[in-house]
């Protein structure tokens, strides 16, 4: 007996370690959400790539994205990682996609990291490909206003016991100095879900977040362990919230390592 109880543990870690190398490598879903706004095209919404590769030249990620027939797609940031110094897949990406559809993009705090010579290359790249990168502007996407939030490093590190959280606090109106009035029908695509009550406070009708990787692990019943700010149980991990009329949906992203928590783009229709 006592000999079978170390070598249950021993299968158990070996399973679990299985999976956490399939999930990692080999899956790649399609999370879909209905979108209660007149007007809202097909759309594909991309978050947390980091240094992830979905096959030669991502090109399972891409086979996967046109299949979904997308009218629009929606970076919501951290397409790379802070540690990135050549662009030319991110570059080959980006081109790919837009071959697709039209793309719209906003930075995350890992582009907030880059060195500024680098992170000019980046912006470049994004107008040299032909995406809309919002920062810190609205764009019209037939009836809807799209906004773009962009934010320094300080609002995402700098604070709390690690250095991992934002020293800067983010209100409705750092919104409206940023992005000015709240339009009806906004969109906004904005990296960090956890400022959800502000986003709703300013008035965009619809959030699309990601920034937390769905938790990193996700337990039954609990939901996303950790989040990038090194804290336990983030309330906003992913998934559809709702606070009154104004609603969020957050990706649980592509890159960085996950269990129980499989990469993942997000089709969203009427």
């Amino acid at each position: 007996m006592r000999n079978r109880i170390p070598a249950g543990l021993a299968a158990a870690a070996g399973a679990l370690a299985a999976w956490g190398i399939y999930e990692n490598t080999a899956l790649l879903r399609v999370q879909e959400y209905r979108v209660p706004i007149d007007g809202f095209p097909r759309s594909i919404v991309l978050s947390d790539l980091h240094k992830r590769r979905f096959g030669k030249d991502q090109c399972r990620l891409l086979r996967l994205i046109g299949e979904q027939q997308p009218a629009c797609i929606f970076i919501t940031g951290d397409l790379i990682s802070r540690t990135v110094r050549d662009l030319t897949e991110t570059e080959k990406l980006l081109s790919a996609l837009r071959r697709l559809a039209p793309v719209l993009a906003v930075p995350g705090n890992h582009e907030a990291d880059l060195p500024p010579a680098l992170y000019a290359d980046y912006r470049r790249m994004m107008q040299d490909t032909g995406i809309t990168y919002l920062e810190n502007r609205t764009v019209m996407l037939g009836k809807l206003h799209i906004a773009g939030l962009s934010l320094p490093r300080a609002y995402y590190r700098g604070g709390g016991r690690f250095g991992f959280t934002g020293r800067l606090p983010f209100t409705a109106d750092t919104l409206n100095g940023r992005l000015g009035t709240c339009e009806e029908n906004t969109v906004l695509l904005a990296h960090n879900p956890l400022w959800f009550r502000s986003y709703a406070e300013w008035g965009a009708a619809l959030t699309l977040s990601g920034h937390v990787h769905g938790g990193a692990v996700r337990l039954p019943l609990i939901g996303g362990l950790l989040s990038p700010e090194r804290t336990f149980f983030p309330p906003y991990d992913k998934g559809y919230y709702t606070d009154g009329r104004h609603d969020m949906i957050v990706s649980g992203g592509l890159g960085k390592l996950r269990l129980f928590n499989p990469p993942e783009v997000l089709l969203l229709h009427q």
